[in-house]
C-alpha cells in the first residue's frame, strides 16, 4: 500500500511538469520565496496533476446543472478576489461528510455534506472565498518553504500527499507514511496558521462579491455545536483539515460587524434547488426519500417550501411515479415558467415516458432563453442521441468546445455522436480526451492508436493525432520511469 501511494504521488508529479494542456495559459510570476521553489506554470500542473489522479478513485459528481451551479458561485468570487486571472475549477465530491478543500493553481474540492449541511447560499460562498484565499495567498506551497533542501519531486509528492488526504483521508495517510509522515505533518500543522489570513481576505472578497459577511461565523458556529454530537473520530473533516475554534468564531465575527450589509441581487433560490437535487442523488431508497419530502411538505418548516416541492418531484421520479412527478413540476413552472431547473426536469419526465419529441420541444424552447448553457446543452445532447440525431448533437458540442466549456462529459458525448455519424477516428479521439482528462492514460493513448490507424488517408487528421499521441505518450514515459 505505501509504494502503491508513493506511486501515486509520483504520478501527480510526472503530470504536473509534463505540458499537459495548460502549457499555453499565462500565469502571473509571484514573488514570494513559494515562487522560487516552484513557478506558478508548475503549481497549475500540480493541481491538474492532483485532480486527474483524484478522478481514479473518486467519481466526482457528473450532474452538468450542479456543476454549472458550483463553477458559477466559485467565478464570482474569484472575480473579486486578489487574482481574478487566475484560472479555477470548483468540482464536487459525493460524500456525506462536510469538507472542503484547495489545491495549487486553483483546483477547489468540496463534499456535497458541505452544501447539505448549510443553511444558505452565503455560508457556501463563504467556504469556497476561504478555499480561494489559500490559492490565491499560495498557503499550500509555502507551508513547505523549509524543505527547500528537498527536491522538488520530493516536495511536489508530499504536496500530493496532502491533498489526497483532504479528498481520501484513508488514501491520504497511506500517502504521507510513504513521504516521510513526520516531516509533513508538521508542516501541515503550520499551514493551519494560514487559517486566520484565509479568514480574512476570504471575508473581504465575499463581501466584496455582494454576500453576508456573517455567513462566515455562523456557520463555523454550526459546525462547533454539531460536533459536539460526534463521537472522537467522527468530527466532521472540516474541523479537522480548517479547526474551528471559539476565538476563531469571535475573530470572525467581529471582522463581520464591520461590514455593512450590501447584498448583490442574487438567486438564492438556485441554491436551494441544488440543495435538493444533490440530496435526491446521494439517496438510495428513492420511496424512503419520497416519504421524507411527504412529510416535511405536510409538516411545512422546511428552508424553502418551493425547493421542497422540487426535491419532491424529482424523487417522485426515482421512484417511477411520472404522473405526479409531473403535476410537482408543472405546479412549479405556472409560477416560475422561465426557470431552466424546472424544465429541465420536465424534460427528463417526458422523455422517460416515451415522450421523446415533447422533451426536445422543451430542450429547444429552453435554449432560446438560455443559449449555449452547458447544463442545458448537454441534457439536451443526451435526448438528441436518444433520437438519432448525432449530427444536431455533434454540433451543440462543438460549439461548447468554441466557446471554452469543456468537460469529461462532453468529451464522451462528443466520442458518441461522432461514432454515430461514422466518423470512427474523430470518435476515438474524442473519446480519448476523456480518458486523459480522467487520469487514464494508457486508455487515452489505446483510443489515439486506433483513431491513427482510422485515419489512414487522412494526412490533416493523422498528424493532429499523431501530434496529440506523443504529448501522451510523453507523460506515461514519465510516469513509467518514476
Amino acid at each position: 500500500m505505501k509504494i502503491f501511494n508513493l506511486k501515486i504521488a509520483m504520478i501527480v508529479l510526472a503530470l504536473s511538469l509534463s505540458t499537459v494542456q495548460a502549457k499555453d495559459i499565462a500565469l502571473p510570476e509571484i514573488g514570494d520565496s513559494a515562487g522560487a521553489l516552484i513557478s506558478p506554470q508548475q503549481e497549475y500542473q500540480i493541481g491538474l496533476g492532483f485532480y486527474l489522479r483524484l478522478q481514479q478513485s473518486i467519481d466526482l459528481i457528473d450532474d452538468p446543472e450542479i456543476n454549472s451551479y458550483i463553477q458559477s458561485l466559485g467565478n464570482r468570487l474569484v472575480t473579486h478576489s486578489d487574482s481574478p486571472q487566475l484560472p479555477f475549477l470548483f468540482f464536487m465530491v459525493p460524500n456525506p461528510s462536510v469538507n472542503a478543500f484547495a489545491a495549487p493553481g486553483g483546483f477547489i474540492g468540496m463534499h456535497s455534506g458541505l452544501i447539505l449541511t448549510s443553511k444558505s447560499e452565503d455560508e457556501v460562498a463563504s467556504v469556497l472565498a476561504h478555499e480561494i484565499a489559500h490559492v490565491t495567498q499560495r498557503h499550500l506551497l509555502r507551508s513547505f518553504e523549509k524543505s527547500k533542501q528537498r527536491s522538488i519531486p520530493m516536495t511536489v509528492a508530499m504536496i500530493a500527499a496532502a491533498l489526497l488526504g483532504a479528498a481520501d483521508p484513508n488514501a491520504g495517510a497511506a500517502a504521507l507514511m510513504a513521504v516521510q509522515a513526520g516531516g509533513v505533518q508538521s508542516q501541515l500543522d503550520f499551514t493551519r496558521s494560514n487559517e486566520a489570513e484565509a479568514d480574512n481576505l476570504g471575508m473581504q472578497n465575499l463581501v466584496r462579491s455582494g454576500f453576508d459577511a456573517m455567513a462566515m461565523p455562523t456557520f463555523f458556529e454550526r459546525l462547533q455545536q454539531s460536533s459536539r454530537f460526534y463521537d472522537t473520530g467522527a468530527v466532521p473533516e472540516f474541523l479537522r483539515t480548517h479547526p474551528v475554534t471559539t476565538s476563531r468564531i469571535a475573530e470572525a465575527r467581529g471582522r463581520a460587524v464591520t461590514y455593512p450589509l450590501k447584498r448583490q441581487v442574487s438567486d438564492s433560490l438556485q441554491f436551494y434547488l441544488i440543495r435538493e437535487k444533490l440530496r435526491v442523488l446521494a439517496a438510495s431508497d428513492a420511496n424512503k426519500l419520497v416519504r421524507y419530502y411527504e412529510s416535511a411538505i405536510k409538516t411545512g418548516g422546511s428552508l424553502n417550501e418551493t425547493a421542497t416541492q422540487y426535491g419532491y418531484s424529482l424523487a417522485l421520479v426515482e421512484a417511477g411515479q411520472f404522473t405526479k412527478a409531473r403535476q410537482v413540476i408543472q405546479a412549479l413552472i405556472d409560477n416560475d415558467v422561465d426557470r431552466l431547473s424546472y424544465r429541465l426536469a420536465l424534460a427528463k419526465i417526458e422523455i422517460a415516458v416515451g415522450r421523446l419529441s415533447t422533451g426536445l420541444a422543451i430542450y429547444e424552447q429552453a435554449q432560446k432563453i438560455y443559449p449555449d448553457d452547458q447544463a442545458l446543452t448537454l441534457n439536451q445532447v443526451d435526448a438528441l442521441l436518444l433520437a438519432n440525431l448525432p449530427k444536431q448533437a455533434a454540433d451543440l458540442l462543438l460549439t461548447q468546445l468554441e466557446l471554452g466549456q469543456y468537460s469529461r462529459r462532453l468529451y464522451k458525448l462528443l466520442a458518441q455522436a461522432k461514432g454515430e455519424m461514422g466518423e470512427k477516428s474523430e470518435s476515438h479521439s474524442w473519446l480519448a480526451e476523456y480518458y486523459y482528462h480522467s487520469g487514464r492514460l494508457n486508455l487515452a493513448a489505446e483510443q489515439l492508436r486506433i483513431a491513427a490507424e482510422l485515419a489512414r488517408g487522412d494526412e490533416f487528421q493523422l498528424a493532429k493525432i499523431s501530434a496529440r499521441l506523443r504529448e501522451v505518450e510523453t507523460t506515461i514515459d514519465k510516469v513509467e520511469k518514476l
